[in-house]
């Protein structure tokens, strides 16, 4: 289901682990995840990748900033 009105997230709303993986893997937020620490959101593409982020999320959020940093350098 997509969201009724757009939302988006950290990187663009680019699925964190595709990120930390070096990929741009967009995703429309119909699967996110929010932060209780910081609220911020972060949006995936499959479910499977949101139970993957789960495992660790504090985790993937470090590797997911680490690469996005190079991914947007200029």
């Amino acid at each position: 289901a997509v969201p009724p009105q757009p939302m988006s997230g950290e990187f663009d709303s680019f699925d964190p682990i595709g990120v930390a993986s070096g990929a741009k893997i967009k995703a429309d937020c119909s699967i996110n995840w929010i932060d209780p620490d910081d609220g911020k959101r972060y949006c995936f593409s499959s479910g499977t990748s949101l139970e993957f982020f789960l495992d660790q999320p504090h985790l993937a959020i470090e590797r997911a900033r680490k690469s996005w940093e190079k991914m947007t350098r200029r």
